[in-house]
């Protein structure tokens, strides 16, 4: 029979955590058992999750903990990491689910280097920060996802930062796969990226300019979707294969990138 608590007591903290799929990873992990300390930039949003979490799950509140974080902050991620560790002791797992997409669509030649900068340091620092303090402070054979995007495999025009954010993200992820198994050799680290497609969140759904101040463009839901899935993936469903990354199943895997993504096929976004 399989284990309904597969996360019993063990420690998870998640970025990105007050909405979308970090809140679904939290919901997901808390049911199952584990401790969650979530992360966010926002307080405000975070209470809010919080509390819906103890109105909707038994038995929770002495298992979730809440840190406003900016992650392109490595003060606030120490304090996230080591506020955690001095509640419930080292870490069994972390999920670096904290993102920015561009806030516009156009080619590279027109895209300012301030726009690039925004999205490298929410998604590249803010995951440098947290890979940094995450193995400081994680058990042998504890477990870190990173979230990368089918933007990795097939970068779309038109969508340049974020496609560099996202392979960078790759490669932190390889490096400190190796690290992880030099640091505990007999038990080590793991270290995996799981590659999401369209998720239905708030990221998504946001309208994105397009060049030369031709007005803005909102991707939908449909046959157009370059996916054999012609739909988004509910932010649950991401959770439960982060979930699957943190958890004992996968303790044969490290250094992988896993693809969630509805059978993405190459394509640009804006015809």
């Amino acid at each position: 029979m399989a284990n309904p608590y597969p996360f019993q007591d063990k420690v998870i903290v998640v970025s990105g955590a007050s909405r979308g799929t970090g809140l679904a990873l939290s919901r997901y992990l808390l049911v199952r058992g584990a401790k969650v300390s979530m992360a966010a930039t926002s307080e405000e949003n975070l209470k809010k999750a919080v509390a819906g979490i103890e109105q909707d799950i038994q038995d929770v509140k002495d298992r979730v903990i809440y840190f406003p974080t900016d992650v392109r902050n490595p003060d606030d991620v120490k304090a996230w990491i080591e506020g955690t560790v001095a509640k419930w002791g080292e870490l069994d797992g972390a999920a670096n689910v904290a993102a920015k997409m561009n806030k516009s669509i156009h080619p590279i030649e027109d895209l300012e280097l301030e726009e690039l900068k925004e999205v490298l340091d929410v998604n590249v620092i803010g995951t440098f920060n947290s890979i940094k303090y995450e193995m400081k402070n994680m058990k042998p054979g504890g477990s870190i996802v990173n979230c990368g995007s089918q933007q990795v495999k097939y970068a779309s025009g038109n969508m340049g930062a974020y496609a560099a954010s996202k392979n960078a993200i790759r490669g932190l992820s390889q490096s400190a796969a190796y690290e992880g198994g030099a640091k505990y050799p007999k038990n080590p680290i793991r270290v995996n990226l799981l590659c999401p497609g369209c998720i239905d969140t708030d990221m998504i759904r946001q309208p994105l300019h397009l060049p030369n101040g031709a007005g803005t463009w909102t991707m939908t839901e449909g046959d157009h979707l370059t996916s054999i899935i012609k739909r988004y993936s509910k932010p649950e469903e991401i959770a439960a294969s982060i979930a699957f990354l943190l958890g004992d199943e996968s303790r044969f895997m490290t250094k992988q990138e896993i693809y969630v993504d509805g059978g993405w096929m190459e394509a640009n976004y804006v015809a």
